[in-house]
């Protein structure tokens, strides 16, 4: 037999027609002590999702680039298998051009421009005047 026979549950109390004022109650009270629940435990999740929201903004490096920069870009492929003892930042670039969204358009120091945009998270400024210092 199945339970909600034995301890009627509120659908099947009004499809049979079973009146028992203090059941009916007693589902309600529950119903409503678990509507209470699901409500509160929906606002602290909402309120995790901004206290990290928060958190994630604040520890956001700014980086602002201009066209004629020279940077070095991350290579990507060792955060999986990171090591010491490998180069993580590839040879310098050029910004040819930034875009809204915070993409770059790099060229190579010999002035040949790489094919797509690169997130400008990828990158920081190289700060090395002496490629151009002519002896």
């Amino acid at each position: 037999m199945p339970m909600e026979y034995i301890i009627p549950s509120f659908k099947i109390t009004t499809v049979m027609n079973m009146v028992d004022n203090d059941i009916m109650e007693d589902i309600l009270e529950q119903l409503l002590a678990l509507e209470e629940v699901h409500f509160l435990a929906g606002f602290h999740q909402q309120v995790q999702k901004a206290q990290e929201k928060a958190w994630l903004e604040r520890h956001i490096k700014q980086r602002t680039f201009t066209s004629g920069d020279l940077v070095l870009m991350y290579d990507s492929k060792f955060t999986e298998f990171p090591s010491k003892f490998k180069m993580h930042w590839l040879v310098t670039y050029i910004i040819r051009d930034i875009s809204y969204g915070g993409t770059v358009q790099l060229a190579k120091v010999n002035e040949e421009l790489i094919v797509g945009k690169v997130d400008g998270s990828r990158l920081k400024i190289y700060r090395d005047d002496s490629i151009f210092a002519t002896a």
